[in-house]
């Protein structure tokens, strides 16, 4: 949210951003300004003026000084329709950007103009929202009892807030009862925790310890969260603990020592369990410990647990603790044995796969590559359904390749594409053995074999992509990155043709699953929750929707399209996406319509505007922010990056000093208008910084400059391959591939080439 509605110097700074909002205008047909006093003009011209339109798209760019002045014009030129939509969509903004009383004087005129019954009804469930905010909770009940009580389709999310409310007031046993009649509409499994925890924890309050508790069971039955079960397992030992009952405490307080080791309660019910004498065994006062980064008091404790000589898998585990300890603590030559030990005492234990994983990692980490080629074919071939198991097959052979071994190399890749049904990783395979045939053997013409077998593999993957560049001898060559790669106009969407392409491979729609899932409540919903603004609430309705018809095709179409009628990009996209790779067809072959939706062009005038500041191509600039945010502006990463380039908040404030922009705040990243231009400038930054190398920029936009020159040097030679397959860190080596990836398709889609591809000068 923005603190400051008044950011001129902010505005100012961005010189790009101002000739943006002139050009949204002229594209919606609006003026760049106020109108002149005699020009003000009445409903009679239009009923969706150009102003509306436009202030919309200020409102969606983050522009939202510029939105509300639109707006106002709007209330003030019209009435009828055109004049109550921009009360309400002003009110949306106004809460945005956090001018609360504002917002109530808008909705409270929206509702005085006679909307809907359900435009009203969602006006006031706003307006119990906003009242909340101001602290005037009698007119906050009232709105959104008027809500709740006509059960508009997202009444469950009114009632619980209606229950915060009246907790705030002490009316405990209203909040309550509110609750319970939550629980009885159709609830968001999403929402459900949170309904279960509340209403516990208002009977823990009461001193309804009995009610409580059951609630607290059902929460720990029905929730998948650890984070939940521990949580509540420590709500029924404090209960149990005030009604006396020992035997209860002592068992939830174990069941998180034991289920929930790396649980924030952990620590606490260990100590308590300790201090009432009841027995926990070393093994999972180490676990716990462990988890804590107590690794001091962790080691102390295995080491007197192994010194007990105890049976072969609780030995094996006590060693893969302490190996991961002493990995951390930068003791390799330690760690390595003591993972060692968990694979000869428990060879197929539960985390076998990682003690075998991370030995293998660190026989490379101490430069002994033929061990760890060994180690990592062992790995593959012991847990061939790992998420590790790809990587351990490409590494097996990928040592013995650096270590000057052809024949080893080639044979490790060879086995890896004889056990491989994935298309990508048969690419990969066939890839690196053209690689080996030039290396070592100058064998162009079995290289050229290898690279046509990639590309037929899977035509649109990184290793498809190069294997092209190699077969076209532009393996070394540049990039087309600048602004001069222009995004060609398309035509309209042939549905038809997608839903024929459907047919062919699922059945006609009358096989689809039924009920359509824009027929259930999750839909009504979360198109209720997208009008009245609350967009995080709705995303999350529609992505369980997504979820849910993963296995049904037709369903995924459905909702693709709906979702981006809706105007929703970023989650249409989402569903298009998992259509696409439902499908066991090269995704180049797909309707055009589908890939445009997963593939989508979005915030144009912004990125055409950065990606030419910054001597990019706007093609690039969408791959990037596909890969960063799927065009949702609002998206956060647990590292704490931001908006639709996902700047961390840090790197932002730099790129705000040296574009002079005074007043910059974390929040505005969340904003398109600064969020575009602030990605757009940096991955620029990187390009200069590594002389355009794209690979080498995108590392570093992802993993930061240091570890792209890390890596850069620990290259023989200037090879672009080898670079992707030695960063070692594995979201960077997968971020660096997607965009690529995307940025081919992006071409294909919107540029000026026939088929995905990296080649700067695609042949015929």
């Amino acid at each position: 949210m923005l603190q400051n509605t008044t950011r001129t110097r902010f505005r100012a700074g961005v010189a790009v951003l101002a000739t943006v909002g002139l050009a949204l205008i002229a594209a919606c047909g609006g003026e760049t300004g106020p109108p002149p006093e005699d020009t003000v003009t009445t409903a009679a011209l239009s009923e969706t003026p150009a102003d509306l339109t436009a202030a919309r798209e200020y409102e969606r760019n983050g522009q939202y000084e510029e939105a509300v002045a639109a707006y106002q014009r709007v209330i003030q030129q019209f009435d009828g329709q055109a004049q109550q939509q921009a009360r309400y969509d002003l009110a949306l903004t106004y809460i945005t950007i956090e001018r609360y009383a504002d917002a109530v004087t808008q909705l409270e005129a929206y509702i005085d103009t006679k909307p809907t019954q359900e435009e009203s009804l969602r006006a006031r469930f706003l307006l119990g929202q906003t009242y909340a905010t101001l602290g005037e909770g009698d007119k906050a009940r009232q709105s959104l009892e008027d809500y709740a009580d006509d059960e508009g389709p997202a009444a469950v999310y009114a009632r619980l807030e209606l229950a915060q409310l009246l907790v705030q007031e002490g009316r405990h046993d209203k909040a309550a009862q509110e609750l319970e009649k939550a629980l009885a509409l159709d609830v968001p499994p999403s929402l459900a925790p949170t309904l279960f925890l509340r209403l516990a924890d208002i009977y823990r309050e009461t001193g309804d310890d009995e009610q409580a508790i059951q609630w607290y069971e059902r929460l720990l039955q029905e929730s998948n969260s650890d984070t939940y079960k521990a949580l509540a397992l420590s709500r029924i030992a404090s209960v149990s603990r005030r009604l006396g009952d020992g035997e209860r405490w002592q068992q939830a307080l174990l069941d998180i020592v034991e289920q929930h080791p790396e649980s924030p309660q952990a620590p606490n019910s260990l100590d308590s369990l300790l201090a009432a004498e009841v027995p926990v065994d070393l093994l999972t006062q180490g676990i716990v410990h462990y988890h804590q980064r107590a690794y001091d008091e962790a080691l102390a404790v295995f080491d007197s647990f192994l010194a007990g000589n105890p049976p072969a898998p609780q030995a094996a585990v006590a060693h893969y603790y302490r190996g991961a300890m002493r990995e951390r603590q930068d003791e390799p030559q330690e760690a390595l044995a003591d993972y060692e030990a968990y694979l000869q005492f428990d060879p197929g234990g539960d985390v076998a796969d990682d003690a075998a994983w991370a030995r293998a990692l660190l026989l490379e980490e101490l430069f002994r590559p033929l061990e760890a080629a060994a180690a990592h074919r062992e790995f593959w071939q012991a847990h061939p359904d790992s998420p590790w198991a790809d990587r351990a097959a490409f590494l097996s052979g990928l040592f013995p390749y650096q270590a000057g071994d052809p024949t080893a190399a080639s044979a490790a890749w060879q086995e890896m594409l004889d056990a491989s049904t994935s298309p990508e990783r048969r690419a990969q395979a066939y890839l690196w053995l053209g690689q080996a045939d030039l290396v070592f053997f100058a064998d162009t013409e079995g290289a050229s074999a290898h690279f046509q077998q990639a590309l037929e593999a899977a035509g649109s993957s990184f290793y498809a992509l190069r294997a092209e560049a190699w077969l076209s001898d532009q393996a070394a060559a540049a990039l087309p990155l600048g602004p001069d790669e222009t995004i060609e106009a398309t035509a309209a969407p042939d549905w038809d043709a997608a839903e024929g392409w459907l047919s062919s491979l699922w059945g006609p729609d009358t096989l689809a699953a039924d009920p359509s899932p824009l027929d259930l409540p999750a839909w009504q919903r979360g198109q209720e929750l997208h009008q009245m603004g609350l967009t995080q609430k709705a995303t999350n309705e529609f992505l369980w929707l997504i979820d849910q018809s993963r296995s049904q095709p037709w369903s995924l179409y459905r909702l693709a399209r709906a979702l981006h009628d809706l105007g929703l990009t970023h989650v249409a996209a989402h569903a298009a996406t998992d259509l696409l790779e439902s499908a066991d067809s090269p995704l180049e072959q797909a309707p055009r319509a589908l890939l445009e939706l997963a593939y989508p062009l979005d915030y144009l005038p912004l990125i055409d505007a950065a990606a030419a500041e910054n001597s990019l191509s706007p093609l690039l600039l969408l791959a990037m922010i596909r890969q960063e945010s799927f065009f949702d502006p609002t998206a956060g990463s647990p590292a704490g990056a931001l908006g639709l380039t996902q700047v961390m908040p840090l790197t932002g404030s730099e790129i705000a000093q040296k574009l002079s922009i005074e007043d910059f705040s974390a929040s505005d990243l969340l904003r398109p208008l600064v969020s575009i231009p602030f990605g757009a400038y940096y991955l620029g930054s990187q390009l200069d910084l590594f002389d355009g190398n794209l690979f080498l920029a995108l590392a570093a936009y992802n993993a930061g400059p240091g570890n792209a020159s890390r890596w850069w040097e620990s290259l023989p030679a200037a090879e672009m391959d080898l670079l992707v397959e030695l960063i070692d860190i594995t979201e960077t080596r997968t971020y660096v591939k997607v965009v690529l990836e995307n940025y081919a398709m992006y071409r294909f889609l919107y540029g000026s080439v026939d088929h995905p591809t990296l080649l700067a000068s695609p042949g015929p």
